[in-house]
């Protein structure tokens, strides 16, 4: 999972009409990856979160 996928799929994810499958597959992630980054209606869970921290960190060294 990278920032970007995990950007992608929290907007994917607020929509009722998302199919989680193509989802994944467009994304190349597993189901397991989506559902331990992000929760079913879209909010970050704490992976997802500890990712963008993680990633906001490495840009404040540039």
């Amino acid at each position: 999972m990278t920032p970007a996928k995990l950007r992608l799929a929290m907007a994917a994810m607020e929509k009722t009409e998302t199919k989680v499958g193509e989802l994944c597959e467009e994304l190349s992630i597993t189901r397991q990856t989506l559902y331990r980054h992000v929760a079913p209606d879209g909010p970050l869970r704490e992976d997802g979160k500890k990712l963008l921290e993680r990633k906001r960190a490495c840009e404040t060294f540039i």
